[in-house]
């Protein structure tokens, strides 16, 4: 006869403080997962700030660089008009034009607005032909006379083969698929005639441009060297393919701050954007928008001259930006970008507060410039919604314009 064993199961006090331990262990893991989760979005958060910073940044330091190139340096009574205000940002954008009527000023590489964009902070303006974002802007040429015919110069290949995306429209002999259909816009420049790269015209002082013809002998009238001359005159692309008149003999940037109406979500209130806005030939707006830097809470800029030439810079060039010629003296242009990365974290205290470039315990501001003061300002982040929450970082950027001389 076979003898039953007794069974038994866990009891209910069991149970219970088994599922207790599981519970808290489960809330332990889950509150460790979470903070993982906010610590990886906020670290991407923060690398994606970088990533953009630095593709603004770059965008910024070529245009700079590149400002004044293609600029006339006597207009001849040249006629252009220049920048129309189109409401967009908080500065008059016809405040940094030069055109206006024969004898006007040349047109100047640089022009500062000295605190006049969101929350107090500068604008910065560049002039030059390749500053704007189409194909013909970022184009150039020239014709030289030999004492018998004219040659356009043709850029090409080590083979000899015309490089589509290098040559001015319409080109001789395009490459396949390169689209010959389009007509640039272009103006003329005479570097060794009188002062240094006069402006040329063909019937009247509002004709500064014309189709740019790959063949010097059909090029328009008033835009060859003269026969004889052994002279030399550069090509400019303005813009592409249109049969207007450009509005000024150059393209011009605006590098500003505002707040759209749509912000991105992960920005401090109070905050913007750096754009550039390109200036359109048919009316004088921002035609075009660039974004470059979101969450940006000031800008500010400052130029160190060589105004006697001795080598050495003054340490503020802003009161003396007057004139081109002056702003041929600028060998120094400094950019100051303070902005937050990532986005709001509870558990983060901003506390590394300056004024005058020195930490400041108490105060609310941060240096957004040169500690010595000559330029930038200390900008008081109490104006910005929930400051301390936000990892800020000032952009410092010391830039060398290459075509003032």
């Amino acid at each position: 006869m076979k003898t039953l064993r007794k069974q038994s199961g866990f009891t209910m006090v069991e149970l219970m403080i088994t599922m207790v331990i599981f519970v808290i262990a489960i809330v332990a893991a889950s509150n460790i997962f979470t903070s993982m989760l906010g610590q990886f979005k906020q670290q991407s958060k923060i690398a994606e700030t970088n990533i953009e910073g630095i593709v603004g940044l770059e965008l910024l330091r070529a245009d700079v660089e590149q400002a004044g190139f293609g600029l006339p340096w006597v207009l001849d009574g040249v006629i252009y008009t220049e920048a129309a205000d189109d409401g967009n940002t908080t500065q008059d954008d016809t405040g940094y034009n030069d055109g206006g009527g024969a004898g006007s000023n040349p047109p100047r590489a640089f022009v500062h607005g000295d605190n006049e964009g969101q929350n107090g902070s500068d604008v910065l303006v560049i002039k030059a032909t390749n500053v704007a974002v189409n194909d013909a802007a970022q184009r150039y040429t020239y014709i030289t006379n030999s004492g018998a015919t004219n040659t356009m110069n043709i850029w090409r290949d080590t083979a000899g083969n015309t490089i589509c995306d290098e040559n001015l429209r319409p080109m001789p002999s395009p490459p396949a698929g390169c689209n010959n259909a389009v007509t640039d816009r272009v103006i003329a420049l005479n570097p060794v005639s009188g002062n240094s790269q006069r402006i040329l015209i063909t019937t009247g002082p509002a004709n500064f441009t014309t189709n740019f013809n790959s063949s010097a002998a059909g090029f328009a009238a008033g835009f060859q060297p003269d026969a004889n001359s052994f002279n030399t005159y550069l090509i400019y692309g303005i813009n592409s393919n249109t049969a207007a008149n450009p509005r000024m003999p150059f393209n011009r940037a605006d590098y500003y701050v505002r707040i759209p109406p749509t912000m991105p979500t992960r920005c401090a209130t109070g905050t913007g954007i750096l754009f550039k806005g390109v200036i359109n030939h048919a009316n004088g707006s921002h035609a075009q928008e660039l974004p470059l830097i979101d969450c940006v809470a000031d800008f500010q800029v400052g130029f160190r001259l060589d105004m006697d030439n001795n080598g050495d810079t003054e340490t503020d060039g802003i009161p003396t930006l007057a004139n081109a010629e002056t702003i041929r003296q600028v060998k120094e242009v400094r950019v100051f970008i303070l902005a937050h990365e990532g986005q709001k974290d509870t558990s983060y205290t901003f506390t590394n507060f300056t004024a005058g470039g020195v930490t400041c315990a108490g105060c609310t501001t941060i240096t957004v410039g040169p500690a010595d003061g000559s330029s930038g300002r200390d900008f008081d982040l109490s104006a910005i919604t929930d400051y301390p929450n936000y990892r800020w970082k000032v952009y410092t950027m010391v830039l060398k314009p290459y075509n003032l001389r």
